[in-house]
């Protein structure tokens, strides 16, 4: 079962949850035939939700409906976490009912929690060895990346608004806004790459034409995961465009 039956975006800005609670998926499958599985939620949001033990969904744009108590929700799978990946095991579902909340009561009863983010050693290795490649002296290689940034600027004038996402690292990133930011100031950001969500607090270190240079001092919990696997497939990306131009300067030499 595959048809769409919205396409309403997820809303990224709102509360997500590291929480583990036993949810029944009904699927269909080649004949269209109904089958229940149990599944347990790895976080969930009010437009969806990250589920673990599911072994019948295979890809992308499969329907499921999902059932928790009494409440039942039709869902989109958009990303498959990839095998001996990070996310392995894992699936992200996306609400096809444009009305519907999902984990209302949830959502009401509990908070988000953040951890401090600590450098990880296998992506600071990883981080290292692109930055000795290309010549690039920071601290940590930021990568090139295609997203959406969501801004919440904290503190009693607190603001909402969009932007672009330019490149990421294990500790920050560069985002392109239509607004003035001030360095230093404080802002929770909701990052979005390829339908993959995160979440992180920090400070703005810089501003410039160029965009805003962001520091991360907090990750949500139940993202960490999110942001290793990001940052590793950036990083096997930018190693795939860098080869052809090692072989053309071996040609010359």
């Amino acid at each position: 079962m595959t048809q769409e039956l919205s396409n309403k975006p997820p809303e990224r800005s709102g509360k997500r949850i590291h929480v583990a609670l036993p949810i029944r998926v009904t699927y269909w499958d080649s004949k269209h035939k109904p089958c229940l599985e149990m599944a347990c939620t790895y976080d969930i949001s009010s437009r969806g939700a990250r589920i673990t033990g599911l072994r019948c969904v295979k890809a992308t744009g499969e329907i499921v409906a999902v059932e928790r108590g009494r409440n039942r929700a039709f869902c989109r799978v958009i990303w498959v976490g990839e095998a001996n990946s990070e996310l392995h095991g894992q699936v992200g579902i996306q609400c096809v009912e444009s009305e519907r909340l999902m984990w209302e009561t949830e959502l009401r009863d509990m908070e988000e929690v953040y951890d401090p983010l600590q450098r990880d050693t296998g992506i600071s290795r990883m981080n290292s060895r692109a930055s000795l490649g290309s010549g690039n002296r920071r601290r940590q290689q930021r990568f090139s990346a295609e997203g959406v940034a969501e801004l919440l600027k904290r503190g009693p004038d607190s603001t909402h608004t969009e932007a672009d996402l330019k490149n990421l690292s294990e500790t920050g990133c560069l985002i392109k806004t239509k607004q003035a930011v001030l360095p230093g100031t404080d802002l929770k950001l909701v990052l979005n790459v390829s339908n993959y969500d995160l979440s992180v607090k920090g400070q703005v270190r810089h501003a410039a034409e160029v965009g805003l240079g962001v520091e991360f001092r907090e990750i949500r919990k139940g993202d960490k995961q999110t942001l290793q696997y990001l940052l590793r497939k950036l990083s096997e990306q930018w190693e795939e465009e860098e080869k052809p131009k090692a072989k053309s300067a071996v040609i010359s030499f």
